[in-house]
């Protein structure tokens, strides 16, 4: 074994012809040349790769952005950060619509987009240039331990939507209302007794919701009940549930690693991709081992739930499923039936129903829980705004004699639509999203930016091969140039044609595909399962409102960037994503 000491001294002033005459032991021998090689081959890369970058000219140095806070890490500290929401929500009064994020040492610029123009092109129009960063495909990739459609793109991804995509239509969502109205008077019926049991107590709303949110989520989507509302005062719940709230904040903080997750989840032969990911048990970085630790749950867990779902089918087709939690109305009990009536080369592998599978538990849960929690702080801010809502939903309850409103009744009430438009529009549960450029392509702008060498206005960018492009989805969605001067406050008004807001609302135009907004995405990638979220979101509304006030505590809670957000009480951030909240009975108030 060879071992080099080498003062860091007189190393850093020594020059290359000086390299060449250190001494090592064995310095006249074949292993003296060796190392002598080797040592000057690796200072001749690092200091190239170095003057490379310090030299090279960003294509995109005239375009106005935020100067990092790390030269190492460039943008992504800032951009990925937990605590950096508020610079994705003023990135466009900051820089406009599209912006310039300075690479590190080792990273090239980025471009930040919430122009609608280039977004079409981005999304729509020319997609399959912007396909999912890998990065982004190779961490859901592990998370879902397969391809699923967060994962995949071209060919493979049209073949899954087109299997999909008829699960998520309104015809279908529709049948689901008397579903997810019984969970959602579950919910309730089991606040009341907490409420009951213990007058004044402070309840974690999100965990209420969190738990709510599993249950809609499995039965509707996957035809299976983890029970996840029994025993509501326990947090030793079902370890699934666990699983799935933990992954994406965990997720969030490993982007640092993000770049590396595709090329081992690919990695071959078999053993060492599995050798290489137990690593992550003696890594001693907490939120890395959890995070194995949940892909190691949630998988097994949707394996099974899948095989004994489908020796059901096999034996006795849709009506063997019939005595599920779902009654064989859930999407993946549709899936199965659309998938076994598809051509053989169109249909799914088993292995990416599982996925699938999980994407839906995944997607639904976490991104649908922190919507509704989100709509009830607010409330809980606004006791006027909760009147409004109750008001009108108690008018529609008695118009039915007190019968559970269905998925079109939900939708006819303009006030519950306009609020939820309004704090999905505010609040998008996922702030930004991230593409890469795989060809050279001109796009347009909506919105000219100003050449901050020449002063000249930009009316198109030239996105190069290799370019990360962030689409800045609460940038667009607060952008005072669309929405006007009171973008960042909550006005549900502005949905409901009053004429302060006609004029500007009129004249809105995004390629989202939820009224104008890019909450839900556009293009082949924009979410598909938009109309089961909102149902989920109405329903629970319906039947909370009448039954319950929602009062702020005195615990500050901030709403803290992830892959997903997530609120923390300040000060008390080690404890987990949690909002303290009061309940009182609507009941004892009249």
């Amino acid at each position: 074994m060879v071992v080099l000491s080498i003062d860091p001294q007189f190393a850093s002033s020594m020059g290359l012809s000086q390299m060449l005459h250190l001494n090592f032991p064995f310095a006249d021998g074949a292993l003296g040349l060796l190392v002598k090689a080797a040592l000057i081959v690796v200072v001749i890369r690092l200091f190239t790769a170095v003057y490379n970058l310090a030299t090279k000219r960003s294509p995109y140095e005239n375009i106005a952005g935020p100067e990092p806070s790390s030269a190492m890490l460039g943008y992504l500290a800032d951009v990925h950060g937990m605590d950096s929401l508020d610079l994705h929500f003023t990135m466009t009064e900051r820089y406009g619509h599209v912006a310039r994020l300075k690479g590190g040492l080792f990273g090239s610029d980025g471009l930040y987009i919430s122009d609608p123009l280039a977004l079409h092109s981005i999304l729509v129009k020319d997609q399959y240039n912007f396909p999912e960063s890998t990065d982004f495909s190779g961490l859901f990739g592990i998370v879902h331990h397969g391809e699923s459609l967060s994962s995949v793109s071209g060919k493979e991804h049209k073949q899954q939507r087109k299997i999909l995509n008829p699960v998520f239509t309104a015809a279908h969502v529709s049948k689901l209302s008397s579903l997810f109205h019984r969970i959602a008077t579950e919910l309730r019926d089991r606040l009341r007794t907490e409420v009951e049991s213990n007058p004044g107590a402070t309840l974690d709303i999100l965990d209420c919701l969190s738990r709510a949110a599993l249950e809609l989520i499995s039965q509707g989507g996957i035809g299976h009940t983890f029970n996840a509302l029994e025993n509501m005062s326990s947090k030793g719940f079902h370890e699934f549930h666990a699983a799935l709230k933990d992954v994406l904040p965990c997720s969030s903080k490993l982007f640092p690693i993000f770049p590396f997750l595709e090329s081992w989840r690919n990695k071959k032969p078999v053993w060492l991709r599995r050798f290489l990911g137990n690593l992550a048990y003696v890594i001693p970085w907490p939120s890395l081992r959890r995070f194995k630790e949940c892909i190691d749950i949630m998988y097994p867990t949707c394996a099974k739930i899948f095989h004994e779902k489908k020796k059901l089918f096999d034996e006795g087709g849709i009506d063997a499923l019939a005595n599920t939690a779902s009654g064989g109305r859930d999407l993946t009990t549709v899936l199965m039936q659309a998938n076994s009536e598809a051509d053989k080369e169109n249909r799914m592998p088993d292995q990416t129903v599982i996925t699938a599978m999980s994407s839906i538990l995944l997607g639904g849960q976490e991104t649908t829980s922190g919507a509704m929690c989100r709509l009830l702080d607010l409330m809980s801010l606004h006791c006027d705004l909760q009147d409004w809502l109750r008001e009108e939903i108690n008018e529609a309850l008695a118009e039915k004699n007190g019968k559970p409103l269905d998925f079109y009744e939900l939708n006819a009430l303009p006030r519950l639509d306009a609020t939820c438009r309004e704090a999905l529009r505010l609040f998008a549960p996922v702030t930004f999203v991230w593409r890469q450029t795989i060809k050279d392509t001109v796009v347009p702008l909506q919105y000219p930016i100003t050449d901050t060498k020449t002063g000249r206005e930009i009316h198109e960018i030239l996105i190069h091969e290799g370019t990360p492009v962030y689409v800045g989805i609460s940038a667009l969605n607060r952008s005072t140039t669309l929405w006007g001067p009171d973008a960042a406050q909550f006005i549900p008004e502005r949905w409901m044609g009053h004429q302060a807001y006609e004029s500007t609302m009129g004249k809105i135009k995004t390629p989202g595909v939820f009224s104008n907004t890019m909450t839900f995405l556009a293009g082949g990638r924009a979410c598909p399962g938009m109309k089961f979220a909102l149902l989920e979101i109405k329903t629970v509304m319906s039947v909370l409102l009448p039954a319950f006030r929602f009062k702020r505590t005195d615990a500050i809670v901030d709403w803290r960037l992830g892959i997903t957000l997530s609120p923390y009480v300040r000060g008390k951030e080690a404890e987990g994503p949690q909002v303290p909240m009061k309940l009182s009975l609507i009941k004892e108030e009249n």
